[in-house]
């Protein structure tokens, strides 16, 4: 088997569904795309247009907003991508809602909307977003879907309860469009990964909680360390290439092999 020599990504042309500053995981894979030769353009709420504004201009990315639900607003920036690109190759999800303070209360007292709002976002949002964007992964010659998940789908986490039921979701989500997708020769994939100090992580369970976390996934995982920014992104990566083929439906796991150690 001959391996390829240009950039993983060359040629390809993607959408970063979901971009909320530079210190995200988001952002972070839109820039090491462009590295390894991909056309990106970032997705982003309205609310962020400054910011990444900003950071999309030092990408040389395309721009579009969008709330995850409102599905006009999605379906227009599906628009956009289609008069920027005439295809896509690739889509990442990254959406996930947890308002300050959610988490760190109890899950009983989760209200209805607070529970829709995390649901919506978080898994619906992949949905619809495949929905208006299938009509141009079936352009490429090799269409590939991405959603970000964490142990939280499998395991229960002190202060993540809403987002781990929507982590959850979210991969039965990712196999039931592998099901659906499959015969469209679009593979969906999913990577998880532990703990990373992105803004919203750090929003979401505080700073001294996620450096405790941190700790404990290092002491515990195979490898004695924590997974980074750039082996995240890397594995995203191959996900998002032509190079991986007939992979579907699965979930990698980024995480020092903490998931599959049991001491």
């Amino acid at each position: 088997m001959i391996l390829p020599t240009a950039p993983l990504l060359e040629g390809r042309r993607g959408l970063v569904f979901g971009v909320s500053g530079e210190n995200s995981v988001g952002y972070r894979f839109a820039r090491a795309a462009v590295e390894l030769g991909a056309t990106v353009a970032i997705g982003h709420r309205p609310a962020r247009r400054e910011k990444c504004g900003i950071l999309a201009e030092r990408l040389g990315a395309v721009r579009v907003e969008f709330e995850a639900t409102d599905e006009g607003s999605i379906e227009a920036a599906f628009a956009r991508v289609r008069s920027e690109f005439g295809r896509l190759d690739f889509l990442l999800h990254t959406l996930v809602h947890a308002p300050e303070g959610l988490l760190a209360r109890p899950a009983t007292s989760l209200t209805a909307k607070e529970f829709h709002d995390a649901m919506e976002t978080g898994v619906r949002s992949l949905l619809v977003a495949c929905r208006h964007a299938l009509p141009l992964l079936e352009r490429s010659d090799s269409p590939r879907v991405v959603a970000l998940s964490s142990a939280g789908a499998s395991f229960a986490m002190p202060n993540y309860h809403a987002v781990g039921i929507a982590k959850a979701a979210l991969e039965a989500a990712v196999r039931y469009l592998a099901q659906e997708l499959g015969p469209k020769r679009v593979l969906c994939n999913t990577v998880s990964f532990s703990l990373i100090e992105t803004d919203a992580a750090l929003r979401a369970v505080g700073a001294e909680a996620a450096a405790a976390t941190r700790r404990h996934l290092a002491k515990r995982s195979m490898t004695g360390e924590n997974a980074s920014f750039d082996q995240v992104t890397h594995a995203i990566a191959f996900f998002c290439s032509a190079f991986v083929q007939n992979v579907t439906g699965e979930v990698l796991n980024v995480d020092g092999g903490f998931s599959r150690s049991y001491f």
